[in-house]
């Protein structure tokens, strides 16, 4: 062989080499059969999937924490998703949703590298984190988070509960126009973000704000929010209600704003040891009761003396209503015909028909709890609504027990107390070792702030209230 074909031979097996390896480069990550073994990160793509719908692929319910990089789908980002996330790569663990670190539809050793980034971020470390969103969407929030803007006043005790106070740059017209203003001295000194419904968006921006967190589901604001704020972080981990969403758990949000918001995770775990210690009490004495023992409670979310024509009583899945059904408290609102959905506008003749068919065919009786914005909001005085609601109901033949909440009490960290505060009245027998006011004491000394301001400006009789039969 002459030289000039020795030349043209090894330029022909070059050629071959460099095909194979684009052949490979493009495919990479195309066999779906085979995606979870590449060991490779050089094809990785962060945030590929950012805006999936994941109604239908959610990871496992019994995690609090679905940030991808947990792995193994438990309430702590560690290296023992890191060991597990390297068995997912090798084939010896079963792939978990949440295994896909960088979001780019692919588990390989890029995922090990990101979640390995994770655990080393500091203060001032860029990088985004993912996660699924109470729209069930996967989402992103850019660390390092210096400064929010919250919302509602579950907003205020979830950001208390989590250690974020001092990362809050602004609240809006809710916090501050009413009672939480007196909660800390902080919402004083920061500009407002507008209304829950009608947010500024132009004072948003202008504030430079890294993460925007509306506090709880608004239809007409929500989908528009990301569009108005222009790329700024927008956080859907409702601090309340759910407005009947699925997969909405009020100790999820918690843990989840926590982390993301990079907070206090000693202290978002502490509160999380106690509301799990309390919920398996609560869970464990309903457990004990028969159907038969379990009192129907109606929720009335309107203030009769307000002097209106139709009113509004809890049903569908309201996050109230399913909490009450562990804590084992019947809430036939949830299935009656005449209330389908979570708020209904009934009539004075549907409201009594409702208290008829609640009410337990045994002793013919009915708890009614009124729940209104008194608390810090006191913008309606239970002390005068719930009596102006046993007046017009005098005289109707079922018993009717007479309980009144405020509705910030169960739409945030201390919704364990609205359980609690259920199983005291309702079962007064039942031995859980709980007892609502004390443990309403127990959070404003281990989860507040200001925690002096708490104890002054904070009655729990605005809160939590049982009237009896009147």
């Amino acid at each position: 062989m002459n030289k000039n074909a020795l030349i043209a031979v090894v330029l022909v097996a070059i050629v071959a080499v460099a095909a194979v390896a684009v052949f490979l480069t493009m495919n990479n990550g195309n066999d779906d059969k085979n995606d979870s073994k590449d060991p490779d990160p050089v094809y990785s793509n962060p945030g590929k999937r950012i805006g999936e719908d994941m109604a239908k692929k959610l990871p496992s319910s019994s995690s609090r924490l679905w940030v991808y990089g947990n792995s193994n789908e438990d309430d702590r980002i560690n290296q023992a998703d890191v060991t597990y996330l390297e068995g997912v790569i090798s084939g010896k663990n079963a792939r978990t949703e949440l295994s896909d670190t960088n979001a780019d539809g692919v588990v390989n050793q890029a995922d090990v590298d990101y979640l390995k980034s994770i655990l080393a971020a500091g203060a001032n470390t860029k990088l985004n984190v993912y996660y699924i969103d109470d729209y069930n969407t996967i989402q992103k929030v850019s660390w390092p988070v210096k400064t929010i803007a919250i919302s509602y006043c579950s907003g205020v005790y979830t950001t208390e509960v989590t250690g974020l106070m001092s990362k809050v740059a602004m609240v809006n017209d809710e916090i501050k126009n009413n009672n939480w203003l007196k909660l800390n001295s902080r919402f004083a000194t920061v500009p407002s973000s507008g209304s829950v419904s009608s947010p500024d968006w132009e004072a948003i921006l202008k504030a430079k704000i890294d993460v925007y967190v509306p506090g709880y589901f608004s239809g007409d604001t929500d989908p528009i929010a990301r569009d108005q704020l222009r790329g700024m972080d927008v956080m859907f981990k409702h601090t309340c209600d759910g407005d009947g969403m699925p997969n909405v758990n009020i100790d999820r949000s918690i843990l989840m704003y926590g982390y993301l918001l990079q907070g206090d995770m000693d202290l978002t775990y502490k509160y999380l040891t106690w509301h799990d210690d309390c919920m398996s009490k609560m869970k464990a004495a309903a457990a004990k009761l028969t159907p038969a023992q379990k009192e129907n409670l109606v929720m009335g979310r309107s203030f009769i003396s307000t002097g209106a024509s139709t009113y509004s009583i809890t049903g569908g899945q309201n996050t109230n209503l399913v909490h009450a059904s562990w804590a084992g408290v019947n809430c036939p609102t949830q299935s009656l015909a005449l209330t389908p959905n979570l708020y209904n506008s009934l009539t004075m003749e549907q409201i009594e028909t409702v208290m008829m068919q609640s009410a337990k065919a045994s002793n013919n009786t009915v708890y009614y709890i009124i729940n209104e914005h008194d608390g810090l909001r006191n913008s309606k005085d239970l002390d005068v609504g719930v009596p102006a609601w046993a007046d017009v109901l005098k005289n109707r033949p079922e018993t009717i027990h007479y309980l009144g909440m405020a509705r910030e009490g169960g739409n945030s960290p201390f919704y364990v107390v609205e359980m609690a505060f259920y199983q005291n009245i309702l079962y007064p027998e039942l031995d859980t070792g709980l007892d609502y006011r004390e443990m309403m004491e127990y959070f404003i000394d281990n989860f507040t702030d200001e925690t002096e301001n708490y104890k002054q400006y904070f009655d729990i009789d605005n809160f939590f209230k049982d009237f009896g039969v009147l």
